[in-house]
């Protein structure tokens, strides 16, 4: 091969790769609720979540609400989706926290005195509905696997 033939090549190959990064993440905005018939726990599952994403750019606001039999909870969680780690508080301990793209998947992991949750999200082609894969494991060696679909509001 050539030199121009060469340098050809290269401009192609950082033009390609340049159009391939700049490709837009699934907006997440907008207020979320869980879909009880399409939604499977590994465990006792809550009764409702419902969860409002606030997104720009690289900064997401989670605020997380959950029903179960005692009443409802809710945390307002701060990520930045650029895979940095953060700390939340979460119940009643800090936790570090991170949220990164994975594709056009959003993975958010929590791990505080030993447990973890990782939370990979992803959106329907018509954006209407939101499923989360749900691995969570506890400082006992226990884990569980859900699935979690949710509908936009």
């Amino acid at each position: 091969m050539n030199n121009r033939a060469r340098l050809l090549a290269i401009t192609l190959i950082t033009a390609f790769a340049s159009v391939a990064s700049a490709q837009t993440r699934p907006d997440l905005s907008g207020t979320w609720k869980m879909n009880s018939a399409k939604s499977h726990f590994g465990n006792n599952g809550p009764t409702s979540i419902t969860i409002k994403f606030v997104q720009k750019d690289s900064s997401l606001v989670e605020t997380l609400t959950l029903g179960e039999d005692q009443g409802e909870h809710s945390l307002e969680l701060k990520y930045t989706t650029d895979g940095k780690q953060g700390v939340n508080q979460i119940g009643d301990e800090n936790a570090k926290t991170t949220a990164g793209w994975e594709g056009q998947a959003l993975v958010i992991e929590w791990n505080g005195s030993g447990r973890i949750l990782r939370r990979k999200i992803t959106l329907s082609s018509d954006g209407k509905t939101m499923t989360m894969a749900v691995h969570h494991a506890d400082p006992g060696g226990q884990s569980a696997d859900d699935t979690v679909v949710l509908d936009k509001q």
